[in-house]
């Protein structure tokens, strides 16, 4: 942990290498957060709540923001794929992404930020056989594809659940 360079692939060893695989692990894995020694996912998840939180509020900046980070997270899983092997658990910019989509139009309070996160981890960990189906796709695709499905999915459960119980929103 910490601001080491994270585990380089054998062939990175230039100078300039070394600082483009440094500066894409930091991004992709969530500024080191995916370094996590246990449950990086939801130690990521967890760390995105707060810009979630005010990215709720503002729904078209957010929209920006979530296809940015989702096409981001593309390229960088897949670049690091080719180092650490398929779906590495220290990529966690999927579930930046996923935590953005989970309160996407979805202004909640804190105890509505409390429920999202418990049902974007729950979805996620859980992998409906359609969100499991997903992640056979090859590449950076199926590692960010999975965590939009299951986001998706708690983004609608939690809109609901707002609906029924109006004090979980803003």
């Amino acid at each position: 942990m910490g601001a080491e360079v994270p585990d380089p692939a054998p062939a990175v060893s230039q100078p300039r290498s070394r600082i483009k695989f440094f500066l894409q692990a930091a991004v992709a894995s969530g500024f080191f957060t995916g370094y996590f020694p246990f449950a990086p996912a939801t130690v990521t998840s967890f760390f995105s709540l707060v810009p979630a939180y005010f990215l709720s509020r503002q729904p078209f900046l957010a929209a920006g923001v979530i296809v940015v980070v989702f096409f981001l997270g593309v390229y960088l899983a897949d670049e690091l794929e080719k180092v650490w092997g398929k779906d590495p658990a220290r990529v966690t910019i999927d579930e930046i992404v996923g935590t953005f989509i989970t309160f996407f139009f979805n202004p909640v309070s804190f105890a509505g930020l409390a429920v999202g996160f418990v049902l974007w981890r729950g979805f996620d960990i859980l992998k409906l056989p359609f969100i499991n189906r997903v992640q056979a796709v090859r590449g950076g695709w199926g590692v960010m594809l999975d965590d939009v499905l299951a986001s998706i999915c708690a983004n609608l459960v939690l809109r609901v659940l707002i609906l029924v119980l109006p004090q979980l929103g803003r």
